[in-house]
């Protein structure tokens, strides 16, 4: 490797480590919008359930009631893919933070074998190193969109009166199509987020290993110049 080779390399950290930094900056930023949409959905659902439930069920589409029903049950089907999202930028920031780790580690042994006057070898880190923040992303962002979906969804059905509407919808009508698509989202979705923090866990696992790896190889390499 050339000195220009090692520079470039050197100056890779820089742009990774603001990726890390705006990476937890926006997962901040969404935590606390979830917290305060968990503030407002308790607000709410403490003055949806003062009403009877008569007059609940009886509430019509468009109503206040209704509408309140219809925010409630939209927000408890999108925030949770949004609080995901928050937790998998943070554990996002960690491995771009491992991944500068890894291109330090190189940088620094291959200024040593330099400095020596000595052929510069790297040890090349795995491809799944440059993969798996990609594929990361896109698991997330795909829960997220579905959960958006969802929400959506979610709003119109419930956004119609319960007793003469959504009770007596018959089979095939659009409310039962609705409240089928609902349901089925719920159910694949728990899968794709637990993906979705597998492949985050996995990337931080790959990233030690492969520091652990440099550094053995760093050492091997070191041992042999000396020798």
């Amino acid at each position: 490797m050339t000195n220009e080779a090692l520079r470039v390399q050197a100056r890779t950290t820089a742009p990774q480590i603001k990726i890390a930094g705006g990476l937890w900056i926006v997962a901040a930023m969404i935590i606390m919008v979830a917290a305060i949409v968990w503030i407002v959905l308790a607000v709410m659902a403490g003055d949806y359930f003062e009403s009877s439930k008569v007059i609940r069920e009886a509430a019509t589409t468009g109503s206040d009631l209704a509408t309140k029903r219809a925010f409630i049950e939209s927000v408890k089907a999108w925030l949770p893919p949004l609080k995901f999202l928050g937790m998998g930028m943070l554990l996002g920031g960690v491995t771009f933070l491992l991944a500068t780790t890894l291109g330090a580690l190189r940088v620094g042994g291959g200024k040593v074998q330099e400095a020596l006057g000595i052929e510069v070898k790297l040890v090349e880190p795995p491809i799944t190193a440059k993969v798996f923040p990609m594929v990361m992303m896109m698991g997330m962002m795909v829960a997220v969109v579905v959960g958006i979906i969802e929400g959506i969804q979610t709003y119109d059905y419930w956004n119609h009166s319960i007793a003469t509407q959504l009770n007596p919808a018959e089979a095939g009508s659009a409310l039962l199509a609705d409240l089928g698509t609902i349901s089925a989202i719920k159910l694949w979705l728990e899968p794709l987020k637990f993906v979705g923090i597998a492949m985050l866990l996995s990337g931080i696992g790959l990233a030690l290993a492969t520091i652990v790896r440099i550094l053995r190889w760093q050492a091997n390499r070191l041992w042999d110049v000396l020798s």
